[in-house]
């Protein structure tokens, strides 16, 4: 399975570098690590990762989980004015600003991501033409990828 992102952040995350250094690894690790799972519904998740503060909040829309089983976008404008969309779910995950500009170190932060991260996925209402999508299946491979990078414990995500 293929696995984007695109990040939209506040500017304050721009003061420490480790805020985006754990972003961009929490984006490698994860994209890395899915693309063994694979599905007959998804073939590639599109993830908006949102982290405003609350000043920037007020001007991002989040938009509900949307599934493409086969169509062809068109951007008027675009370098790129036709996208096809196959098996395709996209989804806006958004990171609790408050909580995680607290943190201190990178490692904290890819912590407090993987764990929002899997309770995103626990709570996501998927559309509804993917009822017999492996829900349970790709949670535990998310949760199985943080683990074996040493992002979380065991006992951590359950």
């Amino acid at each position: 399975m293929e696995i984007t992102f695109a990040l939209e952040t506040s500017r304050e995350l721009s003061s420490f570098s480790f805020y985006k250094d754990a972003l961009y690894t929490f984006e490698s690790v994860l994209s890395k690590g899915l693309l063994g799972f694979n599905s007959d519904l998804v073939e590639k998740i599109c993830i908006g990762l949102i982290c405003c503060s609350p000043i920037f909040a007020q001007f991002t829309q989040v938009r509900r989980p949307k599934y493409y089983e086969d169509k062809t976008l068109k951007f008027r404008g675009s370098v790129t004015p036709e996208v096809r969309m196959y098996k395709c779910l996209t989804v806006d995950f958004v990171v609790n600003f408050e909580g995680y500009f607290k943190l201190t170190t990178k490692e904290e932060c890819l912590k407090y991501l993987a764990l929002s991260f899997i309770d995103f996925l626990k709570n996501l209402k998927y559309p509804g033409k993917l009822k017999k999508f492996e829900k349970e299946k790709l949670l535990q491979a998310v949760r199985d990828i943080f683990i074996e990078n040493t992002i979380i414990s065991k006992h951590e995500g359950v």
